[in-house]
């Protein structure tokens, strides 16, 4: 089993895949790939447009309709054969170069690079912090004003204007009176709407405010979980620098878990690491596990048979095959040693002795068993010295006396012991 990566192990891989992904979109084969994908797309809506559009047009135009359909569709098949190999030569070009790829980077890790800093999201939730609007008051209906008729004069008050004057006041008081009465209906309307808007007006703020209490305790809660993970992490990470010092097994083993880590590789060839650190012998004995010649692409191109409008491949050979795996295999023992060795650089690993094998199906008892495909132990003296832009992989170990499969594609295992300690 893989050993489970530590924190800052599981960090930095997680970093590492992320700038791998990126690396590989500014690659000419990402964008090939990309080109190849948007022409498919492309492709494949014209030629959805095309099946639309004949469906509208007339009988007389049906031949025509039916032809560009199938050019349409012609050219979104080979979009997606381009597509195909676009994807196709971006994982040969990654497994043809497992170790090259890993030359141009310096695989020294500085823990303090490590070090988190608090960083706070801003508030979510401003529109609570806005106060709800209160309502603008209602405006009072006017009160009715009483204007009592003028009395009458001169010939007017002689000839019965005082009777006529009375029976206007009266009418004058009565209208007067009907008017105020309607005018208090008015009044007392108006209070009680002015009183429900103020009481919807309290009843929204107070829900506000509750909301916004209660968002800005859970943002602080979060605010105060980032600061204990933050300084939690930076503790782990001091402990860390400090053990890696005074050159605690624990402590190199949790850096070479980072470094190993960092080391990202294609996704259709995961390789995994356990290993253990021995202070006393200052060697780690490290085991190495890659996939199985399955894992790798057989196909050596895609195309287009128009005849049966299918998508068929040509096969790689069965050398290549067998030659890529073996290369890849060689090259994965070269890496891991070089990483490791090229990141403790204050030496404190003096040895790696390393087993590599693939998992796989004993056929004599059917249990998931490992094939050992690689044995190596070397020291860092010797390793060093190499110049590895310049070296072939699998002659490298055998220069290392490195115990190596013969035919590491058909799983052969290593049949001796040749320069592994024991």
């Amino acid at each position: 089993m893989a050993r489970r990566r530590g924190f800052f192990a599981e960090m930095q891989h997680q970093a590492r895949l992320a700038e791998q992904r990126q690396r590989q979109q500014q690659r000419a084969t990402a964008q090939a790939h990309a080109r190849a994908v948007r022409e498919a797309h492309r492709a494949q809506r014209e030629w959805e447009r095309a099946q639309a559009a004949s469906a509208r047009m007339a009988a007389a135009g049906a031949a025509h309709a039916a032809k560009e359909r199938v050019r349409l569709h012609e050219q979104a098949r080979l979009a997606e054969v381009e597509r195909l190999n676009a994807e196709l030569a971006e994982q040969s070009e990654a497994i043809d170069s497992l170790l090259s790829a890993t030359l141009a980077v310096d695989d020294f890790v500085d823990l303090a690079m490590l070090r988190q800093q608090i960083a706070h999201p801003p508030f979510d939730r401003p529109d609570l912090t806005t106060p709800t609007r209160r309502p603008d008051p209602l405006p009072y209906p006017p009160e009715p004003v009483y204007t009592e008729p003028p009395a009458p004069t001169g010939l007017g008050a002689a000839l019965g204007g005082k009777k006529k004057h009375a029976a206007a006041i009266s009418d004058a008081q009565a209208l007067f009176w009907q008017q105020h009465h309607h005018w208090q209906g008015l009044l007392a309307d108006r209070n009680r709407v002015e009183a429900e808007n103020e009481h919807t007006y309290a009843r929204l703020e107070s829900e506000r405010a509750q909301k916004l209490a209660a968002a800005q305790e859970q943002y602080e809660r979060e605010c105060r979980e980032r600061r204990e993970s933050v300084l939690s992490a930076n503790v782990k990470l001091e402990r860390l620098m400090v053990a890696l010092q005074e050159r605690e097994p624990w402590a190199l083993e949790e850096y070479v878990s980072i470094v190993l880590g960092n080391s990202v590789y294609p996704d259709c060839f995961p390789v995994e690491h356990d290993f253990a650190f021995d202070a006393a012998d200052r060697e780690l004995r490290l085991t190495v596990t890659v996939p199985d010649p399955a894992a790798l692409p057989a196909e050596k191109a895609f195309k287009y048979v128009k005849a049966s409008d299918s998508i068929t491949s040509t096969p790689l050979t069965a050398k290549a095959r067998k030659d890529r795996y073996a290369k890849a295999v060689s090259e994965v023992a070269i890496r891991s040693v070089h990483e490791i060795f090229e990141a403790d650089r204050d030496g404190i690993i003096a040895t790696i002795s390393m087993e590599l094998g693939t998992r796989a199906i004993d056929p004599g008892t059917g249990h998931d068993t490992t094939i050992t495909l690689v044995q190596l132990a070397t020291d860092r003296d010797t390793f060093t010295r190499l110049d590895l832009s310049r070296v072939e992989a699998r002659a490298t170990l055998d220069h290392l006396r490195a115990g190596v499969s013969k035919n590491p594609h058909d799983l052969v295992p290593v049949a001796h012991t040749r320069g592994v300690r024991g």
